[in-house]
């Protein structure tokens, strides 16, 4: 099994040591968040030993353009450079002039269902709910052989509360723990919130990447765990081991939220 490290920042190559063999660098939830080119030349430059795989958000007309540059920079790479991508523009855009790069299908769009509240539910459901649930777009073999067809030869998923049917032929699986993502949105939710004159201001406001200063901690009784806000995503924390986790080829450890 091969053991992977996220690293959202730059700034968190201390946690870096030689208990990985590849570094995933960037941010799936926010184009605002997309790193300089100037942060992956420093991160490439310092990880030259290790294998690499950029991870990308979804994305506007915006954000395409400064992942072009990216790829650009990637292409020139001699590893065998993966990019994880969440948006079917950003996997066009790989297909059409960056066909040297690997591309990873990323957790957002395997369509598993995320609320963690399914936990307190499996009980009480029949066993073709609880397939349903522990199910994603991978159960049909149509969209696998697109997928292969299509040159995407790994998925990655999220440690989820229910667990997982993985009986899927044809692709590699990756694991994230143990931070999981719930939903996400474009709407950033700790944008302005440090400024009291906006409290109780529904709107969007220039990015001043308050979720880098600060995270939320939700709890409610019907949720078994609590759910983690930051900046436009909500997670949970799960550092249960699933019990097939050897179907998955590689393990992808985040040592923050991946924010």
């Amino acid at each position: 099994m091969e053991y992977a490290i996220f690293l959202s920042q730059r700034e968190e190559l201390d946690f870096v040591d030689e208990s990985f063999s590849r570094v995933y660098f960037g941010n799936e939830f926010c184009q605002e968040l997309i790193p300089s080119l100037e942060d992956l030349e420093r991160v490439l430059q310092t990880l030259s030993g290790l294998e690499f795989t950029l991870v990308t958000p979804f994305v506007t007309d915006e954000g395409l353009v400064r992942l072009s540059a990216l790829f650009d920079r990637l292409s020139q790479d001699k590893r065998d450079t993966e990019v994880v991508f969440n948006d079917w523009g950003v996997f066009h855009l790989l297909k059409k002039s960056h066909s040297n790069l690997q591309p990873v299908m990323g957790r957002l769009l395997n369509k598993m269902k995320r609320d963690p509240r399914i936990g307190k539910l499996l009980h009480l459901l029949p066993g073709e709910d609880i397939s349903y649930f522990k199910s994603s777009n991978l159960t049909l073999k149509i969209f696998r052989d697109f997928l292969t067809a299509s040159g995407v030869r790994r998925v990655e998923f999220d440690n989820l509360i229910q667990g997982f049917d993985l009986d899927y032929d044809g692709v590699d699986l990756s694991l994230y723990l143990p931070f999981a993502y719930v939903t996400t949105t474009r709407y950033c939710l700790a944008n302005a919130c440090d400024i009291s004159q906006k409290k109780g201001v529904v709107g969007i406001f220039p990015c001043k990447k308050e979720c880098q200063r600060y995270t939320f901690f939700l709890e409610h009784e019907v949720i078994p765990v609590a759910l983690i806000r930051k900046g436009n995503t909500l997670f949970f924390k799960n550092e249960e081991i699933p019990e097939n986790i050897g179907r998955f080829s590689r393990i992808v450890i985040e040592p923050k939220v991946p924010m």
